[in-house]
């Protein structure tokens, strides 16, 4: 996964309707950088995060939501 070598991302997961969760490192990653990531590994045109909420999960700290379109 292209995010995975994101700083400040931790145990990246998508579920079954493509929204992927992950746990934030010292700081949260702002969308800008996280589409520049994308972009610099090139994952495709059109693909790109479209939001960014953290989210409270079951036995976890701070979990982020993120949604991105274009994956097909």
């Amino acid at each position: 996964m292209i995010l995975e070598k994101q700083k400040g991302i931790k145990n990246l997961i998508f579920d079954t309707t493509g929204i992927g969760y992950f746990v934030a490192g010292k700081n949260v990653p702002e969308i800008a950088d996280l589409n520049l990531a994308l972009t610099k590994n090139r994952a495709g045109p059109g693909v790109a995060v479209t939001t960014l909420a953290e989210v409270d999960m079951p036995k976890a700290e701070a979990v982020y939501e993120v949604s991105v379109n274009g994956l097909g």
